[in-house]
């Protein structure tokens, strides 16, 4: 019954979004500006393809897989990675990793500069790795430790996750296929009750892990996701280890498949970490995430790896490739409606939105469907996560700028995120594109308002509304911008004062001392 609800939802939502697309297609004829509105028909018509069609047929295709036992006798090598983290984190992670109930060797993989963690590892009896520098970061880190152990098998953890006692006899036996390279465990994160940004930025992977991932296992095409994952020695060594760049774990499942090693998924959460508590803090990791994805994605072109893939590898990676490409969606968004509200008449766009507005209904049923019936942690099954979206597209202008970074081939540099609540302030530049396209629309609204007998455009107003909700949880940081702001200048009004103190109390002293 909901297999059929699901088929008959996408069917609706294929037909509106085939109407919007014929739609837009239309209306380039009445276009006084066909180059430009060409190029948007052609990005819209890819990011429907991409970020609707194929992950639809993901969702249809969803199945998990059945548990295997680990066989014995396997040698494993776990590496966690670390990098300048609070210690507390890695004794955690540690403890955590020695625990593992199958037999294995515990190695802490330690690229900081001070290289600090040596005697933490050699008190909690693991296994200590460190090089000289940092080349290639996190994928330099773990080829090093590759060059010094001989396991078959290699977990990768990183140091925010804590692997539960049977991760590698939950994971391990998906790898008595030999030609499976890789196993791939949930990644889900325990620090929901740290706050609204920290439970925002748990739900924004909820949907991805638990229903996108077992559709692109279903199919074959799943990929490495840096942490929670068991990889076969010899499938890293056919490639030469890992592949360097911001997402070398993508860049290294894309080689993987393209050299035709298998890959599996295990939808159970096995190994929970730490999301980022604070905006800035996300803002970082996203920056980060996003830039390494686009820069995969052209590489992989580029060097003819992506054309090796099989067409459900195509489809699954496009999947991937895109999801960051909201960035651009959600400012061409913003700007569009902006525009149209000043504008003497906006038919086209109140046309556009008449087909929009539906299409994007039946996306958040169908998705809500998937969560609440397939879903397997209880933060999916509440099937709407409202502070996750606000968070996701109030983040535009972090996708919009890594974006145009990988086209323009600006470098950006590796960025450890913050693990901790307060780990990093507010910076004004987090938040600015955001409120300056509020203030856009606000101004829009009120001119619309002015003019409404002479163009009047409610669906218009009602995307500018919807965009505007939708940034709902910028409240957060601003208001804790704010709140620092409030207290600098506290301090600074209690320094001068304390400075004024003392230079009054100098003469007095003096004429005392005259006295």
């Amino acid at each position: 019954m909901k297999k059929m609800l699901l088929y008959l939802l996408v069917a609706v939502g294929t037909a509106l979004s085939a109407s919007a697309l014929y739609y837009c297609a239309s209306a380039l004829g009445r276009s006084n500006a066909p180059v430009v509105g060409g190029l948007l028909f052609g990005y819209f018509a890819a990011y429907v393809l991409m970020q609707l069609y194929f992950v639809w047929y993901l969702y249809c295709r969803f199945a998990k897989r059945p548990e295997t036992k680990a066989p014995p006798g396997l040698t494993v090598d776990v590496f966690l990675t670390v990098f300048d983290e609070p210690p507390w984190i890695v004794k955690r992670a540690i403890a955590a990793a020695r625990q593992l109930s199958y037999p294995h060797r515990t190695y802490l993989l330690d690229d900081s500069p001070t290289k600090r963690y040596k005697h933490l590892a050699h008190q909690l009896q693991v296994e200590y790795l460190a090089r000289n520098g940092n080349k290639d970061f996190k994928a330099g880190n773990l080829n090093a430790a590759l060059e010094k152990t001989d396991g078959d098998f290699i977990a990768v953890f990183d140091i925010d996750h804590v692997p539960q006692p049977d991760f590698l006899d939950r994971t391990l036996g998906h790898l008595h296929d030999p030609q499976v390279g890789f196993v791939q465990a949930m990644q889900t994160f325990s620090n929901e009750g740290d706050g609204l940004l920290a439970r925002a930025a748990v739900q924004t992977s909820s949907e991805y892990f638990n229903i996108t991932t077992c559709g692109k296992d279903a199919v074959g095409a799943m990929s490495h996701h840096g942490s929670n994952a068991v990889i076969r020695r010899s499938a890293l060594k056919s490639i030469g280890g890992y592949q360097p760049g911001l997402a070398e774990d993508l860049e290294t499942s894309i080689q993987l498949h393209a050299n035709g090693w298998k890959s599996a998924y295990v939808c159970e959460p096995l190994a929970p970490g730490l999301a980022p508590a604070d905006f800035s803090a996300f803002c970082k990791q996203q920056l980060k995430w996003s830039r390494g994805v686009f820069e995969s994605a052209l590489r992989s072109i580029f060097t003819g790896a992506f054309f090796k893939l099989t067409w459900h590898q195509h489809l699954a990676y496009c999947v991937r490739f895109s999801y960051y490409l909201i960035g651009v969606s959600v400012f061409l968004g913003l700007a569009t409606t902006g525009f149209y509200l000043f504008a003497p008449s906006a038919e086209i766009y109140e046309g556009f939105m008449a087909r929009i507005l539906p299409l994007t209904a039946v996306s958040m049923a169908i998705r809500f469907l998937m969560l609440r019936s397939r879903g397997t942690d209880p933060i999916a099954r509440k099937g709407v996560h409202f502070p996750a979206t606000s968070l996701v597209i109030s983040t535009w202008p972090i996708y919009l700028l890594s974006a145009l970074c990988a086209l323009v081939r600006i470098p950006i540099p590796f960025i450890s995120t913050p693990k901790v609540a307060g780990g990093s302030r507010v910076a004004l530049w987090t938040v600015l594109p955001q409120l300056a396209m509020v203030a856009l629309l606000s101004a829009g609204l009120v001119y619309k308002a002015a003019h409404w007998d002479a163009a009047p455009a409610p669906l218009t107003v009602v995307a500018a509304l919807l965009l505007m909700a939708k940034q709902w949880i910028l409240f957060v940081p601003f208001s804790q911008m704010l709140k620092n702001q409030f207290k600098k200048t506290r301090r600074m009004t209690s320094t001068s004062r304390q400075r004024q103190a003392v230079a009054t109390s100098k003469p007095t002293r003096a004429l005392g001392k005259a006295a």
